[in-house]
C-alpha cells in the first residue's frame, strides 16, 4: 500500500468493497451502508502490466481478502464496444471479438440500464478466473459504466447537448449527448493536457455540438482541468465543472480522494 497504515476491518460482512484495475494500480474502497462517513480509500501499485504483478499486488494487500458482503469490480480497458441494450449477450461477445481479433483476453458484457445500451469489453487472459478466486462472488464492470450512467442523470430534463470529459492524469474519457441520449463514449490516452483539448475539441466538431449553446463539463484530476479549461473555452463558450454527486458525502469525508468511477458505481444500487 502507498503510505498507508494496515486497515483492519471488523465484521466484513457488513462492508461492501469496490475495487478499480488498471496497467498501473489497484484502487479501492470500503464501506459499509450502516455507518455514514465510513468510507476508506486506498491503492496498490503495480509493478507491471502482467496478471501475475495484479496477483501480486492483490495478495499481499490483506484488507482485500475479508469476506465481504458485495464486491464490486471496475475494469478499465481500451478494448470495448458499445451495443443496443437488447442484443444478446453472446452476439455482444463476438462482436467485441471481432473488433479486437489480436486481443485474446477475458470477454465480459455489463449493461448501462439508464443509458439503454451495454458495453462489451475485453480484459488480459486469465482475469476473470483470477477475480472469481480471490473475491467473494465478484461483479465486474467497465469503467465506462458509472461514469456513462451519471453523466445521463447530469442531461435529464433540457434538449441542451453536452459533452463530458473524465479526466485523470494519463487518459480521457468522452461522452457525448444529444436529446437526451448517449451518442459515443470513448477512452483516449494522452500525454500532455495540450493533447487532450484537441482530442476533445476534435470529438465536439466531429458530433457537430454548437460552440455557442451547448455544453462542455469537465470531471477527474484537477491539475489537467486547470490547463484544459482556458484552452477549450477559447473555443466553446459553456465549459464548466461537472457537478459532483452530492450523496457522495455521505459515504465519508474523503469521499473526492476515491477514483469517481468507484464512488458513483458505490451510490448505484
Amino acid at each position: 500500500m502507498e503510505g498507508k497504515e494496515r486497515i483492519s476491518i471488523q465484521h466484513p460482512e457488513a462492508w461492501e468493497l469496490l475495487v478499480s484495475i488498471d496497467s498501473r494500480r489497484v484502487n479501492y474502497i470500503l464501506f459499509t451502508p450502516a455507518v455514514a462517513g465510513s468510507l476508506i480509500t486506498g491503492a496498490v501499485k503495480v509493478t507491471d502490466d502482467t496478471l501475475q504483478s495484479l496477483e501480486d499486488a492483490v495478495y499481499d494487500t490483506p484488507e482485500l481478502l475479508n469476506e465481504y458482503k458485495r464486491v464490486r469490480v471496475v475494469i478499465h480497458s481500451p478494448h470495448f464496444v458499445l451495443l443496443p441494450a437488447d442484443t444478446a449477450d453472446d452476439d455482444c461477445m463476438a462482436l467485441v471479438r471481432e473488433a479486437f481479433p489480436d486481443d485474446d483476453g477475458d470477454m465480459a458484457v455489463c449493461e448501462l440500464p439508464l443509458n439503454g445500451v451495454k458495453i462489451a469489453y475485453l480484459m488480459p487472459r486469465g482475469m476473470q478466473a483470477f477475480l472469481g478466486r480471490t473475491f467473494n462472488y465478484p461483479v465486474t464492470v467497465h469503467h465506462l459504466m458509472p461514469l456513462c450512467e451519471h453523466f445521463k442523470e447530469l442531461n435529464r430534463g433540457d434538449d441542451i447537448s453536452r459533452m463530458f470529459l473524465h479526466l485523470s492524469s494519463a487518459h480521457m474519457d468522452v461522452a457525448v449527448y444529444r436529446d437526451g441520449a448517449l451518442q459515443m463514449v470513448n477512452t483516449y490516452p494522452f500525454t500532455n493536457a495540450q493533447d487532450a483539448a484537441y482530442f476533445a475539441l476534435n470529438a465536439w466538431r466531429t458530433h457537430d455540438l454548437d460552440q455557442l449553446t451547448d455544453e462542455l463539463q469537465l470531471t477527474g484530476d484537477g491539475d489537467t482541468r486547470a490547463i484544459m479549461t482556458p484552452v477549450l473555452r477559447e473555443y466553446v463558450k459553456y465549459v464548466m465543472p461537472a457537478v459532483y454527486p452530492a450523496a457522495a458525502m455521505r459515504l465519508g469525508r474523503n469521499a473526492m480522494q476515491a477514483p469517481l468511477e468507484l464512488i458513483l458505481l458505490a451510490l448505484c444500487e
